[in-house]
Order: C-alpha cells, then structure tokens, then sequence
C-alpha cells in the first residue's frame, strides 16, 4: 500500500532538525508553521532514505515544491533518488537556491514509475517554512546631551538583540551596558551620569534573527561642537555613517565556490565577457579574471553569469562583477571606496564542542532529570546553534531529540539544558550534542560514558528462616473436594 504522507525531510541547515509533512498549526499562534530564519540563499534538504525505503511501491523522483511570500506553489528542483545532491558532507538530498529573500514555504512530492504522484498538486501543503534574510540590519546613533538615541532597523530585527557598549577613548575594551529590568529596543535611548572634562564613546549593535549584526558608527558624548545633535525625524533622511545599504553576505564551507550574477539589462549586442573583482580583508580590489561568456538579448532569461574562483585561505571576501557587452563597452572597474555586490564568508571549520558535564539528579514527576552542559565556539554560528541527542548506541545514525535548537545560554561560549528523562523503561544511554554555523559546517561531540539515570536501590523483605538440614516444605496443596464413593 502506498505511504499516505508526503515527503519527509530533515532540514541539515536547522541542526538536522527532523520535520514531519504534517502541518504543525501549534507552533504558530496564528496556525501557520514555525518560521526558521537562514542567512544565506542556498541550502540543502536531507532525504530520509529509511523513510523512502520502506514505501511499497518506492518512488523514482523527488519533486519540491515553494511558495514565495504566501504565493502559489512553484516548481522547484526535480532529482531522481539515485541522483541527490552531496549536502553537508555524507548526506544526500536536494539543494534549493533562493532567487531572492523572503517567506519561503516548502512541501516534497513523490513521483512513481508509473507517473503517479504524491500528493496531488492540488493537495500540496505546506510542511517547512524559511524566512531567507541576507541584509544586515542598520543602526544610526546620535548625541543626545549626556547619552545617545538609535534607530534600528530590519524586516527580522530580533527583539532581544540590541546591545549598547561604550568605553573611554584612551580604551580598546569595550563594556556591554546591562541595564537592570530593561531590553533595548530597536528605537531607544540612554544617558549617562559623565564627570565633568571626560567623555564616552558609544556604539549600538543590532542582530536579525538570521544572526546577522549591524553595528553603528562610534559617536562621543558629550557632542563635540559642531555635530549634529539627535536622529533626523521620521524614518528617513540623511545620516552620515555605515546606515547605506550593506551587500548581501553568503557563507561557503570550502576554498572554490562559484559567484553568480545575473544581468540586469544589456545592448543589442549581448554580453561577450564578464570581469570578476574580489576584495580581501577591506582592501584594494583587485581583478581577478576575464570569463568569455555568450549571452544575447533574444535569448530566454534569466541572463545568469557564473563565475568560479579559488580563495587562499579562510576570510570573508568582497565581489564584484563587469559584463563586457558584444561591442566591448564596459563600466569602469571598482574603486576603494565602492561597496561590495555580494560579500562571502569563507569558513571551513565545524564549531568546536564539548561536553564539560553529564549530572544525573533525581527527578521531578516524570523521570530523573540529567543536565548537560557544554562549550561551543565558533565565529560563524547559526541562531540557537546547539542541538541534543540521546541513543541506547554509540555509533547509531539516528539520534533521538533532547531539545533542538538552543543557545548558548551560560556564556557566549557555553549552556546548560535540564532534561526530564520520560521513557521509563530506559535506564542508560548515550548523550550527543551537536553545533551548526552558517556555512552548514557541523561540530559534534559524544560523552564518552553512558549515562545511567536508574538511582534506584533494589530492596527486599526477609519472609522465614530455616534450618540448613530442614528440607524446604512445598507450598500447601489446594483442599479437594471429597469424591461420593469414598469411605467418611
């Protein structure tokens, strides 16, 4: 009989996080899926293959299927299951690239030999949900008499992800503001009690729920003469700083990535070429290469460039791209101060993770509690980077879920979860924890002892003593009822 869900993924960019196809109305108050925010524009669906195996009869091709925005369902890639795409190492699976940013929603359909398909396309909803945000907030400051006030802004500013520090000039360290019983809001203001002859600088930082973070530039209180006083009213006007738009950022976890670009417009005579600028560490641009390139007006868009390169070393990385038209007209190349098109980082090492420690307690009312803590560092983390993992075998393939999705929630470096075993038939186990960064690298770590969570001690009751030559007596026969033909 055929499997009535559609297809399962296990979302490799949101710490393997298994999603069942069934829409999950309670992880939104409004009954719509739990939204999941990623940084850049391409990542990788991982397919179940256990899943896949035991439908009867098996599918040939996976088919998925996106909405952009709360549109209509569109097609995605098309793959055959003996032809997924490398994702994340030894995983396979489909790789959707985004053509823009926004509220992604996904759903998988089955394709069989015989060109039925599940589901219907009629039938399709929902099952993962992914809003794509690669823009870096902005964040304009101002004096303000003895303090400051900001504007931050972002479509996915995270309300909880405004931070104020400050130092003396004559100071390279700076002091996170933590003011009691108050979070900073996207549009605030602070003073500060500044003895007469010193002075402050101060600097605001915003981050989106993609993790991304836009920093404002530095601003001495009090104002020195001249400055200007206090933020231009209303949402606009003019603000000198970093509040121009920033460039995309992608994260790569490998030395050659390919840069793509698509050409906006382009003369009668075609694009011939394409020039490719790379900017490393804010300095100089520096010409890369000349890609021969055959793009006509008449033929069918999108006119995309794809241009490969090769970094040195890990960094982030500034481009810019030249189309050269048929008649050799181009822009002229880009100049220091010129913003980057796209930024990329390049990162090619897994977070490093620990566990420090495995503490079993007794429990509350549904089993012994074990708390985990550990470390994660790594400078490109996703968003509540860390997940935790249970499984009666080391070296299973599939983990059972502790919590997914937490921060480090002790130091920036290092958290602590309290978990209340349920099962009660399982009484030791392994403890995996696990850490993704925004190039889909993947640290792990796995406690090296079991963790037993039976504190229980066995008791008894003494029933008799016997003599060690008295036989043991069987245990009293049941009375029988007297039969009619014998004697009284």
């Amino acid at each position: 009989m055929r499997a009535r869900n559609s297809l399962r993924f296990a979302l490799g960019l949101l710490a393997a996080l298994a999603l069942t196809t069934a829409a999950r109305p309670q992880d939104d108050p409004f009954g719509g899926l739990r939204p999941y925010y990623w940084p850049h524009r391409s990542f990788g669906f991982p397919i179940d293959p256990d899943a896949v195996a035991k439908m009867d009869p098996k599918p040939t091709h996976i088919q998925l299927y996106y909405t952009l925005n709360r549109g209509t369902f569109q097609k995605g890639p098309k793959l055959p299951l003996t032809g997924l795409s490398d994702i994340n190492g030894n995983k396979k699976g489909i790789i959707f690239d985004a053509p823009r940013d926004g509220d992604y929603e996904f759903v998988g359909q089955y394709i069989f030999a015989n060109g039925e398909v599940n589901p219907k396309f009629d039938a399709l909803a929902a099952t993962i949900r992914v809003v794509i945000d690669t823009t870096f907030p902005r964040v304009q400051l101002a004096p303000l008499g003895s303090g400051v006030e900001w504007r931050a802004t972002d479509d996915n500013l995270d309300p909880a992800g405004v931070t104020l520090e400050c130092k003396w000039p004559t100071s390279s360290e700076w002091t996170k503001i933590d003011a009691p019983n108050r979070v900073f809001k996207a549009n605030d203001s602070y003073a500060w009690k500044i003895p007469p002859g010193k002075s402050l600088d101060v600097r605001v930082i915003a981050r989106d729920r993609a993790g991304h973070e836009g920093s404002s530039p530095v601003v001495r209180i009090p104002a020195e003469s001249g400055t200007t006083v206090g933020l231009p009213k209303g949402s606009g006007g003019t603000f000198t700083g970093t509040t121009l738009p920033q460039p995309r950022i992608d994260f790569v976890n490998r030395l050659d990535f390919t840069v793509e670009s698509t050409v906006q417009k382009m003369g009668r005579s075609g694009v011939q070429a394409a020039h490719l600028y790379v900017q490393k560490d804010q300095g100089d641009w520096t010409h890369v290469a000349r890609y021969e390139k055959k793009l006509t007006p008449d033929s069918k868009g999108p006119h995309k460039l794809s241009l490969p390169y090769k970094a040195e070393r890990e960094g982030t990385y500034g481009f810019y791209i030249i189309p050269e038209s048929g008649a050799g007209a181009k822009a002229d190349p880009p100049k220091k101060d010129d913003p980057a098109m796209v930024l990329v980082v390049v990162d090619t090492k897994p977070p490093e993770v620990q566990i420090t420690a495995v503490q079993v307690k007794p429990g509350g009312v549904r089993g012994p509690l074990v708390e985990i803590t550990w470390t994660v560092a790594d400078p490109n983390l996703m968003p509540q980077p860390v997940s935790l993992e249970w499984s009666l075998d080391r070296s299973a393939k599939q983990w059972n879920e502790i919590k997914y999705r937490l921060d480090n929630n002790l130091t920036p470096t290092s958290g602590r979860y309290a978990w209340e075993v349920p099962d009660d038939k399982v009484w030791k186990f392994y403890v995996r924890v696990r850490a993704l960064d925004k190039a889909a690298n993947e640290g792990e770590r796995i406690w090296d002892k079991e963790v037993v969570v039976d504190l229980e001690k066995p008791s008894a009751t003494i029933d008799r003593v016997r003599g060690g030559s008295e036989p043991e007596k069987p245990p009293a026969a049941e009375k029988l009822p007297a039969k009619s033909d014998q004697a009284p």
